[in-house]
């Protein structure tokens, strides 16, 4: 795979998983999960703004973890994607206002681990 194809890859990868993240925690945001809290005015602007500067920020990681190749992001990141959407209807309405924070790092760290996996055949 060539460089411009991982980095398209793991752009496109990295905003598709933060706005749709950002979708669900914005749903979750009154406390519980709710989707009628998306019709609010100014929620899902907000949501999209800040979860694009997410995924610019989380890029180079998601970059790293398309190293080990295409069979690896289809098997692993649907899993990684599934245990932050846990983590945000579980445990971001019990931390707060700092919840966010740790989701973060929670994807960060999910996409280097992703990057250490060996490839498979």
């Amino acid at each position: 795979m060539s460089m411009l194809s991982r980095v398209l890859l793991a752009a496109g990868m990295s905003w598709g998983s933060s706005v749709t993240l950002g979708l669900l925690f914005a749903g979750c945001a009154s406390g519980r999960f709710s989707l009628s809290t998306l019709r609010l005015p100014g929620v899902v602007p907000v949501a999209l703004i800040i979860a694009t500067v997410v995924s610019i920020v989380i890029t180079p990681a998601a970059v790293w973890s398309t190293r080990t190749g295409l069979r690896n992001l289809c098997i692993y990141g649907p899993i990684l994607w599934f245990t932050l959407a846990v983590c945000v209807i579980v445990v971001i309405p019990k931390t707060g206002a700092h919840g966010p924070y740790g989701l973060i790092v929670l994807a960060l760290v999910g996409l280097l681990v992703l990057g250490f996996i060996p490839a498979g055949k």
